[in-house]
């Protein structure tokens, strides 16, 4: 019998890409593996154990019953290894290792940082828990193996460890399952056709300046079609039509609401440009959004942040543009550059030159399943 993993969050929802899609799909190779995270039922799918638990009715019921019940089931498991994705998770994570456990945490993303910038808690209350959090952070590093999504090395001191004491596994795309939505000749697409997929309006996102980019351009006689694909943020308007160009360009904007994953990228092979919204603060911002691998994957060049990160990024591949993405000037300026079609086929061929040689799962899951074998060898 294959030894047992289990996976477990009591935020995550059953389908997210990262936890199951890529981490819980590429284990069932070799382990038995069981997924407890937010969603209806119980059932297998593609090898996986899934384990769903109700969505909290709020913060407190989170906090108070839904990690209890949560860690609960996950026990039950019996597992070999737990691999935990969630902050509140982690004091778990140190009794199931004091129990014999092997335990990870898959830390996605800069918590510490985000926790200070979260606009609902009062400002006194931010610096608390994100003390909190590091102070249990740097506990937790005695007692688990972390898993951390980084764009550079220089940042595993935010997460009180060194490069030879965890394992940085990044969010690139598989691009054995993107390869069906590849257009190898984008530029040649009638139209201008622009495409966005993930979160529309939340903390870190804003749709609302590429709305008036597109507006701009309508101005000068250009005119973009905008597929939009995702949702909003519980704390954020629902309505594009509060964007004071919005008369102007409603007929431009296509709005799908939440696609799955496939569904949502069929409507890419029809555009020549991708945009990410994502704009986290500088001293904050230690890894990639994920949505710029899965461009990568199927050709689309694109548009995004202009941040260290990024701009690294894009020196070392030309995949797109970097540029101040709140500013509707920029982004229309923008738009119209990739546009060019010398342009745009460059940019669409050095995603999928780059894509295939180093940023995607494939390299990645080998280092996943390479650390679960050695996790279960030691003592």
């Amino acid at each position: 019998m294959p030894p047992k993993v289990c996976h477990f969050s009591s935020v995550h929802q059953v389908w997210d890409t990262r936890v199951f899609y890529r981490e819980c799909v590429s284990l069932a190779k070799e382990f038995d593996v069981t997924l407890i995270a937010i969603g209806e039922g119980n059932y297998v799918k593609q090898g996986v154990r899934v384990i769903g638990i109700s969505k909290p009715k709020n913060f407190w019921y989170r906090y108070f019953i839904t990690i209890w019940k949560v860690f609960i089931l996950a026990v039950k498991v019996d597992a070999k290894i737990y691999h935990i994705h969630d902050a509140e998770m982690v004091p778990f994570g140190i009794v199931l290792s004091l129990l014999g456990k092997k335990v990870i945490y898959d830390i996605h993303e800069n918590t510490h940082g985000d926790i200070l910038l979260k606009p609902w808690l009062p400002k006194p209350i931010r610096k608390i828990l994100a003390s909190l959090y590091n102070l249990v952070l740097r506990i937790a590093s005695r007692f688990m193996h972390f898993i951390i999504v980084v764009a550079d090395p220089k940042f595993l001191p935010n997460f009180f460890v060194k490069e030879e004491e965890c394992t940085i596994i990044q969010n690139f795309a598989d691009t054995s399952e993107m390869e069906e939505f590849r257009v190898m000749d984008r530029h040649l697409l009638p139209g201008n056709h622009l495409y966005y997929v993930g979160m529309i309006r939340d903390m870190y996102y804003s749709i609302d300046p590429v709305l008036e980019a597109i507006a701009i351009l309508k101005e000068k006689g250009l005119r973009i079609d905008l597929h939009l694909v995702g949702y909003f943020g519980s704390k954020t308007s629902t309505k594009l039509d509060i964007v004071p160009c919005w008369e102007s360009i409603q007929d431009q904007v296509h709005y799908y609401g939440f696609l799955e994953t496939k569904e949502a990228y069929k409507i890419s092979m029809q555009c020549k440009i991708g945009i990410c919204i994502k704009n986290q603060p500088e001293d904050m911002l230690v890894s990639h959004e994920r949505k710029l691998f899965e461009y990568m994957a199927i050709g689309l060049p694109s548009i995004f942040c202009k941040r260290s990160i990024y701009t690294d990024l894009n020196t070392k591949t030309s995949i797109g543009l970097a540029i101040n993405i709140e500013s509707p000037d920029e982004i229309s300026v923008a738009i119209a550059d990739l546009l060019q079609n010398d342009k745009n086929y460059a940019a669409s061929q050095n995603n999928f030159t780059h894509s295939n040689a180093v940023y995607n799962w494939q390299k990645e899951e080998q280092k996943l399943l390479e650390l679960y074998r050695i996790l279960l060898t030691t003592t």
